[in-house]
């Protein structure tokens, strides 16, 4: 038996580990930033109606169900979030709907090879950080805003893919009540 120092024996095991070897290459190599993944390693076999259903329109839906007002017989009736809690809510479902736009772009996700699907979602993306970041500033116009920005994303996007034909015109939404357009709240 060969006796060797500790010290010896801790260089001569990170040599041995450093040693390259006559191991096949991955099939693929990842992209930057992908740490080890590559693109085999995506899971994408949820079908694009469920990932819509279930993470899409789930949370935008959580964005516009806290936007707006109700106006019935007791008056007029805000829906936008009175607490930190409700504002950390809109906040945290717009960046789930932005994050999600990421997924329509994975591989086998897109409808065709047009750009407007692409577009479409980046669309979304903008305007769903734009919500995350007026729900951050408790803005309720910035976040009525950005939420009637990201409706106009899905609604080009469905009228296109879902239902066809071309979208149509796009509208400005009306300022919250007591305002001018173009005031700015502070």
């Amino acid at each position: 038996m060969i006796r060797m120092p500790a010290g010896l024996a801790l260089v001569a095991l990170l040599a041995a580990c450093g040693q390259k070897t006559d191991a096949p290459a991955a099939a693929s190599t990842g992209a930057a930033g992908m740490g080890g993944a590559t693109m085999a390693d995506l899971r994408t076999a949820l079908p694009l109606k469920e990932l819509m259903a279930h993470v899409i329109d789930y949370n935008a839906f959580s964005v516009w169900h806290k936007q707006g007002w109700v106006i019935d017989e007791d008056g007029e009736h805000e829906l936008f979030p009175v607490d930190d809690a409700g504002w950390h809510e809109a906040e945290s479902a717009a960046l789930t709907v932005a994050e999600a736009t990421n997924s329509l772009l994975l591989p086998g996700r897109p409808q065709d090879d047009d750009r407007r699907w692409v577009d479409d979602a980046h669309a979304l993306y903008d305007a769903a950080m734009k919500a995350q970041a007026a729900a951050e500033r408790k803005d309720k116009q910035a976040f009525f805003d950005a939420g009637g920005e990201m409706y106009v994303a899905c609604v080009s996007c469905h009228s296109h893919y879902v239902q066809g034909d071309e979208p149509g015109p796009v509208t400005s939404l009306p300022p919250l009540p007591g305002r001018l357009p173009g005031d700015n709240p502070q």
